[in-house]
């Protein structure tokens, strides 16, 4: 099969379970948040008789980035409205009637899609142990592991919530038919050796229309100069080592090296970003701007990204930075490792040191014309990431396992 044709639509029931929200209006039309509903629509390529299960809520009282899905020709969407919590204690209050719902809902599809992450607790959990219990196949995605511990903040409930969130993740992950893991680790560490079924799909979310080609890239290079700016975009968490760059540039302040770096961002830590911005030159904060367009546009602009995850995710980021001719500076961890190319798309540091990040940062204010070459080198990768391609390659994944009766 060529590398960019589609196999035939998957003919089969295919339940959807998911804790993030679908809107209604009074017209019946169903809406997505933004990212979401970029996500979701490429489903509906291949899964012809969709169903999502998962809480329902007016989309007048929804974001104000909501987008309606457009059913394309030959699709169904059924819904299977979940009750919608959002604390631990409402969700246990409501879990007979979720787990009551989640019996029918699986006896009476073909398939389920599933996870075994999320808050207030895992949906995923109840979900897989219906279809084990049911005789259906079931599909998981491991997309992240946001249990496990990655701040050294974390207490005692942490540590007994994450063993057994990891207990019961390697335990559905080992009987599902076909998992999809967004890195090797998450497999190396959750699915048997050899497993059958098991499947590494990097989480990409760029289009093709968002890779610049090789000639504008050359000419956004020369428009940036040599005076390095930075970029940090992201939740402002402690997990996405938001107070490590913030001590890193601190350390070089007090030495007498400036450093130019934006963070872009919301989140509990970004009262604290404000307060070293009002006291270390370079450094600034700025609004969000929505992902899309006006996103592209502002990281074309940098000589790099700064990424110093403490946890083991594959923040989506990476791609979005190749897909402009902008290198990636990242902690050395499990999620990042396998895309980041030392001297060649970037540069890697050792996780949580906070010494090694100053003397990246350092180096990379002296270094424009090696940032020119690895976002130049970067570029190249990005046609192999796209959000399209990584759900043809799922596609033909599960036609290989459910294509046919």
């Amino acid at each position: 099969m060529p590398a960019s044709a589609e196999p035939p639509p998957i003919e089969r029931r295919y339940l959807l379970l998911t804790f993030i929200p679908y809107y209604l209006d009074d017209a019946g039309d169903v809406w997505l948040d933004q990212l979401w509903h970029r996500d979701f629509v490429q489903h509906l390529r291949y899964l012809p008789k969709l169903t999502l299960a998962a809480p329902r809520l007016r989309a007048e009282d929804g974001p104000d980035d909501l987008v309606r899905v457009e059913l394309p020709a030959g699709a169904e969407l059924e819904l299977w409205p979940l009750p919608h919590v959002q604390t631990t204690l409402s969700a246990a209050a409501q879990l007979p009637l979720t787990a009551a719902r989640l019996w029918r809902a699986i006896g009476e599809h073909d398939i389920l899609h599933s996870g075994v992450a999320g808050w207030p607790i895992p949906i995923g959990w109840v979900g897989n142990a219906v279809a084990m219990l049911r005789k259906r196949p079931f599909v998981l995605m491991v997309e992240s592991a946001p249990w496990r511990p990655s701040t050294g903040d974390e207490g005692v409930k942490d540590h007994v919530r994450a063993a057994i969130t990891e207990a019961l993740a390697r335990f559905f992950v080992r009987r599902a038919d076909v998992v999809f893991f967004t890195q090797p680790s998450y497999a190396r560490t959750l699915a048997r050796e050899g497993q059958p079924g098991a499947h590494v799909t990097p989480a990409t979310w760029i289009d093709e229309a968002d890779i610049l080609t090789r000639e504008v890239a050359e000419a956004r290079w020369a428009a940036k100069g040599d005076r390095v700016r930075l970029l940090f975009a992201g939740r402002l968490v402690a997990a996405k080592g938001v107070d490590l760059l913030l001590g890193a540039i601190r350390d070089l302040h007090d030495r007498g090296v400036r450093v130019d770096v934006d963070i872009i961002g919301d989140g509990p830590r970004r009262a604290r970003c404000e307060a070293v911005a009002e006291q270390v030159p370079g450094l600034r904060v700025l609004d969000p701007v929505p992902y899309g367009a006006p996103f592209f546009e502002l990281l074309e602009g940098y000589h790099g990204v700064l990424v110093p995850s403490l946890g083991d995710e594959q923040p989506r980021i990476v791609f979005d930075a190749y897909a402009r001719a902008v290198p990636v500076i990242a902690s050395d961890t499990d999620g990042l490792r396998p895309h980041v190319e030392e001297g060649e798309t970037g540069w890697l540091f050792a996780r949580g040191d906070r010494a090694a990040l100053a003397a990246v940062l350092e180096r990379a204010s002296e270094g424009a014309s090696t940032l020119r070459r690895m976002g130049l080198r970067a570029l190249a990768e990005a046609p192999g990431f796209t959000h399209r391609g990584m759900h043809l390659s799922r596609w033909r994944i599960l036609h290989g396992r459910f294509g046919r009766r």
